[in-house]
């Protein structure tokens, strides 16, 4: 077994524009060709629809705007593991990178195998297999190639990035242009689901954050960003605006061309919006897109991922069993299988939608932790410089933390057995903390 060391150089060659690229490559390009269909089904008027995607980015950027005081603050690889760390101590540290682990990463990693996996069964017409199997199949082998030290370029992810960005404003204009649509689509329809009031709406936001997910990933790269206390917060602010312009456009598109009511019956909205624009072709070419865009995620994923594994490497002596890095490869293998495993398992035992939820509530609880974190790190640190401070604070702060918390509980309430799953899994955390706690005072004794 070839020995493992954590303790590898980190270097900064990441810029403005690759940090940006981070942020819109995991996020664009997945959750938006799928989680259309589970809005409609929730919100069936159009000005409902866009007015919950657009009240989903205002929320992802309050919480980027205030990531970016973080990150400015403690320009350190880990993310949310470092200012979880620095605000509550080691244990809520801890406790992150555990869930990461068993719920949050996993759960995301699971959820856009299905996408890819349903998408490419469309495009090659396979019927009769599996799309679990499928999504299982995938995972096993972008684990295999993170394992054996898979790395995109910078150069490479910035092209990737471009290209998807251009094909998808292109995809936008060009429907809109074609006057294949009909813009009374547009026409707001009165029915119990449009009207059933703030929960359903906050059950809609749900898959649209998740759709939105990814826009503080950079964040686990500060370590390998140039000047990350000024870089980062600047491509947080950037990249979110991007995703939210680009999500408002495509949603805008779909409903052009298709029906809410009929949306809310697809399971494949974008491939039927391009077969109307295009034909079969157009269908098939976005579904090369959706596969590119979802593998891609996949990968980056898994990789800003073990960015956590490493930063926990420093300080748990289990997480330094787990994740640290293979002297073969310069991989975290030990932690990549296991994410592969569970995420299978995940893949095997729930739905998309179920996904969705299961991961939801954890995510959310711990962006409140961090977004009050920020409260007190100034408390804790007022003399640590910050390059950059939340606007309006502690307005915007207060706002996003009471938005996460309003979200976690509202999951709780519609899918409260995947919600006390995800929290369960989470709380084996504690005990597995204190055993390492204990591990580590014996050994030091």
């Amino acid at each position: 077994m070839p020995e493992e060391n954590v303790n590898v150089p980190e270097k900064r060659t990441l810029g403005f524009w690759d940090s940006v690229a981070i942020i819109v490559a995991i996020v664009v390009g997945v959750g938006i060709f799928k989680v259309p269909t589970e809005i409609a089904k929730y919100l069936n008027s159009p000005s409902l629809i866009f007015l919950a995607w657009f009240i989903g980015g205002l929320i992802a950027l309050s919480g980027a705007l205030c990531y970016a005081e973080l990150s400015s603050s403690f320009p350190k690889t880990g993310g949310n593991y470092i200012y979880l760390k620095e605000s509550y101590g080691p244990w809520a540290g801890f406790l992150f990178g555990w869930t990461e682990l068993l719920v949050i990463r996993t759960g995301s990693i699971a959820a856009l195998a299905f996408i890819s996996a349903e998408y490419m069964l469309s495009f090659f017409c396979v019927t009769g297999f599996s799309i679990k199997v499928t999504a299982v199949l995938i995972i096993f082998v972008y684990s295999y190639l993170n394992i054996i030290g898979l790395r995109q370029s910078k150069a490479v992810l910035n092209v990737f990035t471009g290209v998807k960005i251009l094909a998808l404003i292109a995809m936008v204009v060009f429907g809109i242009m074609s006057k294949k649509g009909e813009l009374s689509n547009f026409q707001s329809v009165i029915s119990p689901a449009g009207t059933a009031g703030f929960p359903l709406f906050g059950l809609a936001l749900i898959p649209i954050l998740w759709t939105y997910g990814g826009w503080h990933e950079n964040t686990f790269m500060a370590g390998e960003t140039k000047d990350a206390a000024k870089t980062i917060p600047r491509a947080l602010f950037t990249g979110t605006l991007i995703v939210t312009a680009l999500y408002l456009a495509i949603n805008a598109l779909y409903i052009y061309l298709i029906p809410v009511n009929r949306i809310a019956g697809t399971d494949l909205v974008a491939s039927d919006a391009l077969r109307i624009l295009f034909g079969r072709p157009g269908q098939k070419a976005l579904e090369i897109l959706v596969i590119i865009a979802t593998l891609g995620s996949i990968n980056a994923t898994m990789m800003t991922g073990s960015r956590i594994t490493y930063a926990m490497s420093k300080d748990s002596a289990i997480f330094k069993y787990l994740g640290g890095l293979d002297m073969k490869f310069g991989t975290p293998r030990r932690s990549i299988i296991i994410n592969g495993i569970w995420s299978a398992v995940l893949v095997v035992t729930g739905s998309f939608n179920e996904l969705l939820f299961f991961t939801g509530i954890m995510v959310w609880v711990f962006f409140a932790l961090v977004g009050g974190g920020l409260f007190i790190l100034r408390h804790k640190f007022p003399e640590t410089e910050r390059p950059y401070k939340v606007w309006a604070y502690p307005v915007l702060p207060l706002i996003f933390i009471i938005v996460c918390i309003a979200l976690s509980v509202n999951t709780l309430i519609f899918y409260p057995f995947q919600s006390w799953v995800g929290l369960a899994l989470a709380m084996t955390g504690i005990p597995v903390y204190m055993i390492s706690q204990k591990w580590v005072k014996e050994r030091t004794i």
